[in-house]
């Protein structure tokens, strides 16, 4: 299991329309739609908590739930985290039921020991490509990349960081 091979796989087999042609920002809602996860803005989430992703053995779709106090940018990292642990789970054969919690103060820790270091890797690779990241990096500093890309400054610094590129 690799989550950067893994996301970059779903962007290309889903998202892009054409080869070597991404669309951006990326969707996480939409490709977590088109892999028939039932997506759910949730208003009784409590404010320390972004998503929950969520299956039990008695539904037929998973859901990703979102917690509406967040703005759209705010709420595409925590999906796309949602959607890495999918991933993970899926291709590890993880059956009946689970959940995954996603709380505010551990959204960018991804050394917990449970998974959360592949959903972190999968969704900063699903939203913010490394191959589009480079094409655009000289050219724009990280408050314009956060908004080229649909994220968050602080979710690009962190990515910026761990690929160890520095934008000029």
């Amino acid at each position: 299991m690799e989550p950067g091979r893994d996301a970059w796989e779903l962007v290309k087999q889903v998202w892009m329309t054409e080869p070597s042609r991404i669309t951006l920002p990326v969707d996480p809602v939409a490709i977590g739609q088109d892999l028939e996860i039932e997506m759910l803005d949730d208003d009784e989430l409590p404010p320390e908590v972004t998503s929950v992703l969520r299956t039990d053995s008695e539904s037929v779709a998973p859901q990703i739930r979102l917690n509406p106090l967040d703005g759209v940018d705010r709420r595409r990292f925590p999906c796309a985290v949602a959607l890495g642990h999918y991933s993970r789970c899926i291709e590890t054969g993880v059956a009946g039921s689970w959940e995954s919690v996603e709380r505010r103060d551990r959204l960018l820790a991804d050394d917990c020991g449970d998974g959360r270091g592949y959903a972190v890797a999968f969704a900063s690779e699903l939203l913010m490509p490394r191959i589009a990241l480079r094409e655009v990096l000289d050219t724009r500093g990280v408050a314009a990349l956060a908004t080229y890309f649909g994220v968050t400054g602080d979710v690009m610094s962190f990515r910026l960081g761990r690929l160890g590129m520095v934008n000029r």
